[in-house]
């Protein structure tokens, strides 16, 4: 088996080699690429590996670019600290999702799928055929699609954090914050983070029960309203706890469907 290893971390991409060399031996990885564009280079000036370790946020953008770029022409594994992708990832040659950290029984369950995909193939395939092809998973998608009827909601995000991947489940979450061009998040213990996410992306992701879009700036959790304070030409300022920097005010137009949303 080849692979191509796309990751832009280099402790993750040696740890990823040693549990490649731990559970599938024999497995030869051809090269490492750290971006979007080395991967699309050496893609193109060389023939496909086996099988793509792919990590999804890399130093120059999304690697799903990588799709929209060149054709790859073999099954992906894709590794991320990020479960928000899953579903884009499979509309891609994914055959299976690891989430980071990865472990050697996640690997190792990610390699068996793709040996059982390779054998069920070469069984049915025309004699002679050799090269795995890609999967679809178009009909699973849309069977997907027609069964999620009930929106599934974040319960948590996996943070990078300095040379850290820090948890923050969705109730301990306090509120949302646009500032300096970036989404901060604040957890109700007053910790900080920065997302790389806008604050579109979070409104669609977090249950409206528990979180309000105040303005363009702001997206707080219900845990975190302290109280309400009318203001002026009929707007209303909603105090947080933590204390946001930005003072958070609701426009008018919104401020009955706050109310309604607080009761």
């Amino acid at each position: 088996m080849t692979i191509l290893l796309v990751e832009d971390e280099l402790p993750t991409a040696r740890f990823l080699q040693r549990l490649l060399r731990e559970v599938r031996p024999e497995a030869q990885v051809l090269a490492h690429c750290e971006t979007v564009a080395d991967t699309v280079q050496w893609l193109q000036e060389n023939p496909a590996p086996d099988l793509l370790l792919m990590d999804i946020r890399l130093a120059d953008g999304h690697s799903f670019e990588v799709f929209r770029q060149v054709a790859v022409p073999c099954p992906v594994i894709f590794t991320t600290a990020y479960d928000e992708h899953a579903l884009e990832a499979f509309q891609t040659n994914s055959i299976a999702y690891l989430l980071k950290p990865v472990t050697a029984d996640d690997l190792r369950r990610g390699l068996e799928k793709y040996d059982a995909l390779r054998t069920y193939y070469l069984a049915t395939a025309p004699a002679g055929t050799t090269a795995l092809p890609p999967p679809d998973f178009s009909d699973l998608l849309r069977t997907m699609q027609q069964l999620s009827k009930t929106p599934a909601y974040k319960t948590s995000w996996l943070i990078p954090h300095k040379t850290k991947l820090v948890p923050v489940a969705a109730p301990d979450v306090a509120h949302f914050v646009i500032r300096h061009g970036l989404v901060c998040l604040t957890t109700l213990g007053g910790q900080e983070y920065s997302l790389d996410m806008t604050l579109d992306e979070l409104e669609s992701q977090v249950n409206p029960q528990q979180f309000f879009r105040a303005n363009r700036q702001v997206l707080f959790a219900r845990a975190s309203v302290l109280e309400l304070e009318p203001y002026y030409n009929g707007r209303m300022v909603v105090h947080l706890k933590p204390v946001a920097r930005e003072e958070v005010i609701v426009p008018k137009p919104r401020v009955t469907e706050l109310r309604k949303w607080m009761s």
